[in-house]
């Protein structure tokens, strides 16, 4: 175990909107770092940063001791950082199981040739069966994925993300506006991957969720790190309550 992240001054600016400005953070391997705020903190403009989707201002993002910031998000996928997103973004028209499929081939279809070849090899098609039965979607394996509900897309979410074998994943928001059948699912899902030893960056603005999940905690404001901690030491720190005074979630 040792550090797999870390994120040094980091800043990015939005013209005269400093959106993250001068942030430091880590993650140690085999650790779920949970990261919340209110609405306007940064919060998702440091994924964005993280996954190559957005260059930073200035600063550093290191993955396993090599710098990636600036690096196309492709790369970085290539680097083994596999991230889901607050709206689902599945291929609607094909099937569950060939989404999983899909997204199995991120170090292997270099081209339509050998998506042809290599998608539906047998070896292929196992491996995205099992990543379905990880996630409690094999049932639903035949079905396009603009059939399921919001639930299953959050977990067919995961799902693609866990077959590109992420040495890091990057959740957003995975149970924002499901039902709370289906947030237990996605915190069930989320726990049994802890389990597993997986490495793990949570952006949930539902703090018990936070609070549940997450082995640590960093709470974003204005783009600032205003404090970090043991859930149970963010539950209780002023400045966490301040600054989350007049928002609808309860930080209990």
């Amino acid at each position: 175990m040792g550090e797999l992240l870390r994120v040094e001054g980091l800043s990015k600016h939005f013209g005269g909107l400093k959106a993250i400005n001068g942030l430091d953070l880590t993650l140690e391997e085999g650790e779920t770092l949970g990261i919340i705020g209110p609405n306007g903190a940064g919060k998702t403009t440091l994924f964005n940063v993280i996954c190559g989707v957005l260059k930073p201002t200035a600063g550093k993002v290191v993955l396993d001791g090599e710098e990636i910031q600036g690096l196309p998000s492709y790369k970085i996928a290539h680097r083994g950082v596999a991230r889901t997103f607050q709206i689902s973004k599945p291929l609607k028209d094909i099937s569950i199981v060939d989404n999983v499929v899909a997204s199995l081939g991120i170090h292997e279809y270099t081209g339509i040739r050998s998506l042809l070849r290599n998608s539906h090899k047998r070896e292929t098609v196992d491996k995205a069966l099992e990543i379905l039965e990880r996630t409690g979607l094999l049932e639903f394996k035949d079905k396009l994925a603009r059939e399921v509900s919001l639930g299953y897309l959050r977990r067919l979410e995961i799902a693609r993300a866990l077959a590109t074998n992420p040495r890091l994943i990057m959740l957003d928001e995975p149970c924002a506006g499901l039902s709370n059948f289906a947030i237990n699912e996605v915190i069930d899902l989320v726990m049994q991957l802890k389990s597993e030893g997986k490495s793990i960056v949570l952006i949930e603005h539902n703090l018990p969720i936070s609070m549940k999940v997450s082995d640590r905690i960093t709470v974003l404001n204005y783009g600032q790190k205003i404090a970090e901690g043991i859930p149970e030491d963010i539950r209780n720190n002023p400045q966490v309550i301040e600054a989350y005074l007049g928002e609808d979630d309860d930080i209990a």
